[in-house]
């Protein structure tokens, strides 16, 4: 399905499209110097590809990227969807009020000083404001969103690539975090949207909609805090979400001081973890406790099926990296099981002699990609075993890309079970990882985030079985 299908899919319409899905985007505080957001913010337009009118608005500018700039958003000629005003905090409420008596439908606030730094009355004019006139908006104190398969990157931060993840996130600089390791990890999205302080839309009504976006298959967010009744009506939303589409949480401020901290960033409380914790669990919500766990996570849930257990089968080339593969699947929560005396047998006719055939399977460092293709397809096709992770840190005269193909190959003789790799060398495996990514298998550089980033796999499975 070609991504404009797939973005424009929804049926009803959203009352959130105007916002996340516009026809005609208007840029109030637009900039022609290339360091300021206001340039900036134009040219993600533009150089995304936005297939609608793009107004920029600024009284000293007559063009900009070859387009026409208005003196004032009431100056412009046709009908606006979203506004996005990168305005100084003292002139964004009256850009507010001409966004209104325009009949602009959305607004994204990317102007900061609101109740983050504790002015709370001016937020709440500002949203009583926008209310007045039926207008939704993002923000303040956010970095906006960008949605690639509808080519809309309405955001100072554009460097993402196109994939099935749905982001939402609090900061503004994890967004730019997050991408940034997205990037480097080859994990695309589908969307991410920073709702900075929340003034009007929220977490909850992100999380319904991504739950209708269709290239979102996994909802992933950072989240800092929430007020109560945010708290009640983001719960509310996961428990309904949940059982369709996986959400992700990280969550910081486990510590007085990290709550102290998310207070003066954002103004939300950060709670008692233990509390926040449980109501996840009974949302369905996964936790992830770091940023790579986190990213890990969102590698399996957007890419593998999940398992019909939690019973894993190991592969190595060496007996220390086996054992760490061991030690990190059991603090994982993950089973590593002895195979039984016929499988056993049946892998002993195709590995050296002084090799293990117990789990983990151990086929040395001359193991071929003859031998790791055959290995891998007889571990896929065990009825007792639920998950496989190859481990492999290969000796120089080994043909590590010829392995990473032989591996591929055994995955396609079954895909309806996880297959994740650990390929131990860092810049020695580097040519072999693009393969990987194009196979939809995960790589991890060390056993401990492979077997924590599939125990997110086996959570999943586990709570949709229980429901």
């Amino acid at each position: 399905m070609a991504g404009d299908e797939l973005g424009r899919s929804r049926s009803p319409l959203s009352p959130l499209d105007p916002l996340l899905n516009p026809t005609s985007v208007a840029v109030i505080g637009a900039s022609d110097k290339t360091g300021r957001i206001g340039f900036v913010v134009v040219n993600s337009l533009v150089q995304g590809g936005f297939s609608g009118p793009i107004f920029p608005v600024n009284p000293r500018l007559t063009r900009l990227l070859d387009m026409p700039v208005y003196p004032s958003i009431k100056d412009v000629p046709n009908e606006v969807d979203l506004a996005i005003i990168v305005l100084r905090k003292e002139l964004v409420l009256q850009a507010m009020e001409d966004c209104g008596r325009k009949g602009v439908k959305a607004v994204i606030v990317m102007s900061s000083g609101f109740s983050e730094l504790g002015d709370e009355k001016a937020e709440e004019e500002l949203t009583a404001k926008a209310r007045h006139y039926g207008i939704r908006f993002l923000g303040p104190n956010c970095a906006g969103y960008a949605a690639p398969w509808e080519s809309v990157y309405a955001s100072f931060e554009n460097r993402v690539q196109q994939g099935n993840l749905g982001f939402i996130s609090q900061s503004g600089a994890m967004c730019a975090v997050f991408l940034a390791l997205a990037r480097a990890e080859g994990l695309g999205l589908s969307m991410f949207v920073s709702y900075g302080n929340a003034a009007d839309v929220g977490p909850d009504e992100l999380l319904k909609y991504l739950n209708t976006h269709e290239p979102s298959l996994l909802i992933a967010g950072y989240l800092e805090g929430l007020v109560a009744r945010q708290a009640r009506q983001f719960l509310s939303a996961a428990r309904s979400i949940s059982p369709h589409k996986p959400i992700l949480v990280l969550k910081p401020g486990n510590t007085s001081a990290g709550a102290r901290a998310i207070a003066s960033h954002t103004g939300a409380l950060a709670g008692e973890q233990a509390i926040y914790s449980g109501a996840f669990r009974q949302a369905g919500i996964l936790q992830a406790k770091t940023l790579y766990e986190f990213i890990d996570a969102c590698k399996t849930l957007t890419t593998l099926p999940l398992p019909a257990g939690d019973r894993v089968a190991i592969m190595t080339n060496s007996g220390g990296p086996g054992v760490l593969a061991v030690d990190a699947c059991a603090r994982a929560g993950l089973a590593v099981p002895k195979f039984d005396s016929a499988f056993m047998q049946h892998l002993r006719t195709t590995i050296p002699p002084s090799c293990s055939v117990d789990n983990p399977v151990d086929v040395g460092p001359e193991g071929n990609e003859g031998t790791y293709q055959q290995i891998v397809q007889l571990l896929l096709a065990n009825r007792d075993v639920d998950i496989v992770l190859v481990v492999c840190v290969p000796p120089a005269f080994s043909d590590i890309r010829a392995i990473t193909k032989a591996v591929i190959a055994a995955k396609r003789t079954c895909t309806s079970k996880p297959l994740v790799t650990c390929w131990m060398a860092g810049d020695i495996v580097a040519e072999s990882l693009p393969l990987l990514e194009k196979a939809s298998i995960p790589n991890f550089p060390t056993p401990q985030r492979a077997a924590t980033a599939l125990s997110f796999l086996v959570q999943r499975a586990k709570w949709l079985n229980n429901q």
